[in-house]
């Protein structure tokens, strides 16, 4: 019986992806923060006593509802902490507080990948070179490195770049604010550029087609894909929660000890695990371009067209084939401009599907993802 309840639980927590790690950014506030109240680090009187902290032998009750309370809380806070990573990923539309700072943000970014794509440009003019003639070993040495820290200067230049969506192309308005991609954090632009190179090449929008495309990919990508999603929701929560314990312990700094160091401590950790979203989401969107490189057509197939022969018929038949999908809400198949008299192809014997459930996994606190 015990058993079955466990299942029913995790399942209506999460299913398979419910683990340790989606509750343990909201348990390790939990634990810390009754952690210091009972070693008395906020009662600025007394000296911190960790022996408090560790129950006793008779205390082996009150140790379990702990351990049970930092679970509980952990669970709690988890939808609370979904909304947070959100922020992280830059999704500030009203009514969050940090709604009036988005347009400098984006501005920010834009002015950051303009200028390494202007340093890029430059130095691509003037590529330093060994000069023709004799040259003191000085010389050559010194033109070494300059060459060096050059080329150093080009591939962070380069990898910056890199992190952001491209929106050149997009269409210019006279008299309103320019349309963009940007979004106004660092990982927000990051999983931004992995959706748009991944369909955007083949003239997809990735996370419209997406959920149609992922019955048909093969298992170990998929699988590949939700250990990627899952490492990236940990990694941001983690940074979120290491943010609010360093909230959380600012009065510390009030002690005036070794203990005043810990809201720095939980900052810079927080920012730590930041980069480590960072990083990860880059390799994110790594495999969800692999996932449109093998199985775009599988959806071409799917929705019963011929599959095009060339890759001009292929980007405008998956540009059509978006519009539709984005817009299915408000019209019909046999009235649309792009797909209405478009023939199908139907094959003599159908398809399944490679295996995988009709129903794609959730991003776990990823907003983008």
């Amino acid at each position: 019986m015990f058993g079955d309840l466990a299942k029913a639980g995790t399942k209506a927590m999460g299913g398979a992806r419910f683990g340790l790690l989606n509750v343990l950014p909201g348990a390790l506030v939990t634990a810390v923060t009754v952690a210091l109240v009972r070693a008395h680090a906020y009662d600025f009187g007394r000296p911190v006593d960790l022996g408090a902290v560790l129950p006793g032998k008779s205390e082996l009750g009150p140790a379990v509802v702990f351990a049970l309370a930092a679970l509980v809380g952990g669970i709690l806070l988890r939808p609370f902490e979904r909304v947070l990573v959100q922020q992280l990923e830059g999704y500030w539309a009203a009514p969050s507080p940090l709604a009036p700072l988005r347009t400098a943000a984006v501005e920010l970014h834009r002015r950051r990948r303009d200028n390494a794509f202007a340093r890029l440009t430059l130095n691509k003019r003037e590529e330093l070179k060994f000069g023709r003639g004799p040259s003191s070993l000085a010389d050559l040495a010194a033109q070494e490195r300059r060459m060096g820290r050059q080329a150093r200067a080009v591939a962070r230049d380069r990898q910056l770049y890199q992190t952001y969506p491209d929106d050149r192309g997009l269409p210019r308005r006279p008299r309103k604010p320019a349309l963009t991609h940007l979004m106004p954090t660092r990982l927000g632009n990051v999983l931004r550029r992995g959706e748009e190179m991944a369909g955007g090449r083949y003239g997809l929008d990735a996370m419209t087609v997406y959920p149609r495309i992922y019955p048909y990919i093969s298992e170990r990508l998929a699988e590949a894909m939700a250990r990627q999603l899952e490492l990236l929701a940990a990694t941001a929560s983690l940074s979120v929660s290491f943010g609010l314990l360093s909230a959380l312990t600012l009065p510390l700094l009030g002690r005036l000890d070794w203990w005043s160091v810990t809201p720095f401590a939980a900052a810079a950790l927080s920012v730590l695990a930041y980069r480590g979203a960072v990083v990860t989401a880059r390799y994110t969107g790594t495999v969800f371009s692999t996932v449109f490189d093998l199985h775009r057509f599988d959806l071409t197939a799917a929705m019963r067209y011929p599959l095009p022969e060339t890759a001009a018929e292929e980007f405008d038949l998956n540009q059509r084939l978006t519009s539709y999908l984005h817009d299915a809400e408000t019209h019909t198949l046999h009235k649309d401009d792009g797909l209405g008299d478009k023939k199908f192809s139907h094959p003599r014997e159908p398809t399944p599907p490679t295996g995988q459930p009709l129903i794609p996994p959730a991003g776990d606190g990823a907003g983008s993802a």
